[in-house]
This record gives structure tokens, C-alpha cells and sequence, in this order.
């Protein structure tokens, strides 16, 4: 019986602390799922070369996914936390000519998140920014046939562990009041041993938030 009147008791003080009044703290929450293309560009002095020895440093176009979770707080902060994950694969790169079918970069990354943002009638523009880290995936196939089960004699696979700050300038389109239409800008900064890790570059996102 003092479980059950504890639930009601904490359940009571949870609805008065959830109210959306400006005045309270807590004002809701949000969270979905972004789709995103980039493009990525720098070269890495450590990656391999080729047969002719010309270095193999792809950039190109990048796609992928991810969501995201916000809790809202007063009446601009929402912190919460994402992930995504963004594959630039040899068909879209500058070294489609050296790298075989199969080659790609491939970047995952998450952590907590935290932006300001402004509650028009309509548009809701934020800007803020996620701390995490991740990882940089690499597999240069510069010989063989990913279609066959033969050993392919020079190909290379590498991973590179980073921690992130990723800047980030968007505007919610409020379709109703639950569901919103999401537009993000952002630039990931990838470090690993104080070094950037390359390719780095712009990503543009659009998804959809479903809010309370």
C-alpha cells in the first residue's frame, strides 16, 4: 500500500513539474530520426598509395542517418543526446579511378547534445552543438573484386577512434504541435590525438521530430 500511494504521490508532483508554463522547468520532450548528405574533403598524409604510388585520400559526397532525443528546459534550452552514422563509398569519391568496388569511409559517432532555441508560431531556429565521440572506418580495396571470393592482395582496412565537437545551426518547421520538420546544418570536428581526422566537411540533415 505505501508503494502504490509513493507511485500516485510521485506520479501528482511529476504532472505539476510538467506543466508547459514558462515558469516551470521541464516543458517537454522531443525526439526522431534525420536523414543527411555532405560532402568531405581534406586529405590524409597517412593513407596508402596506389600501384603508381599517387596517395589515396578519397573525398566525395557523403550520406546516412541518425535521431536524436531533447528534453526541453525553461524556455529556450533543450540538452539531450543523438547518433548518426555517414558512409562516403567509392563511387562517389575523387578516387573512383584507384579504389575498387566496395571501398568506403565510413563514420560513426553520438554523444550529449545541448542548443538554445527560439518558439515562433511556426518556426522554431536553434543553434547549439553535441560533445561525444566516435569512430572513422576505412576500407580501401586498390586491387581485386569485392563480387569474387579471391584474396585481394592489396587492400586496406583502418579504424580511427576521435572525440568530437559537432557546431550545429537549425530551424524546426511546425507542422503540427507534436509533429515538426527539421532542417540542420552542421560541421563535425573529429580529433584524435589533437590532430583533425580527415575528411571533414559540411553535412546538411532534414528529418522529422515528434514531440510532447
Amino acid at each position: 500500500m505505501r508503494k502504490i500511494l509513493l507511485f500516485f504521490l510521485l506520479m501528482s508532483a511529476s504532472s505539476l513539474w510538467a506543466r508547459t508554463d514558462s515558469t516551470k522547468v521541464y516543458q517537454g520532450f522531443s525526439g526522431g530520426m534525420m536523414v543527411h548528405a555532405g560532402y568531405l574533403f581534406g586529405q590524409d598524409k597517412n593513407a596508402p598509395h596506389d600501384n603508381q604510388g599517387v596517395l589515396c585520400s578519397p573525398q566525395g559526397a557523403t550520406f546516412g542517418l541518425g535521431g536524436a532525443l531533447r528534453v526541453h528546459l525553461f524556455k529556450h534550452l533543450r540538452v539531450g543526446g543523438e547518433g548518426f552514422v555517414s558512409t562516403m563509398n567509392s563511387a562517389t569519391t575523387d578516387c573512383r579511378q584507384r579504389l575498387q568496388s566496395g571501398s568506403y569511409i565510413r563514420t560513426g559517432w553520438g554523444g550529449v547534445l545541448a542548443d538554445a532555441c527560439w518558439r515562433g508560431e511556426k518556426v522554431w531556429p536553434f543553434i547549439g552543438g553535441t560533445i561525444g565521440g566516435g569512430a572513422m572506418r576505412a576500407l580501401y580495396i586498390l586491387e581485386g573484386n569485392e563480387n569474387d571470393w579471391q584474396e585481394d592482395p592489396h587492400s586496406v582496412f583502418h579504424k580511427q577512434p576521435f572525440f568530437c565537437v559537432d557546431p550545429y545551426v537549425g530551424l524546426d518547421w511546425c507542422m503540427t504541435k507534436k509533429v515538426h520538420l527539421t532542417f540542420r546544418f552542421d560541421w563535425l570536428i573529429a580529433l584524435h590525438h589533437g590532430q583533425l581526422v580527415l575528411p571533414t566537411g559540411p553535412r546538411l540533415y532534414v528529418g522529422f521530430m515528434f514531440g510532447h
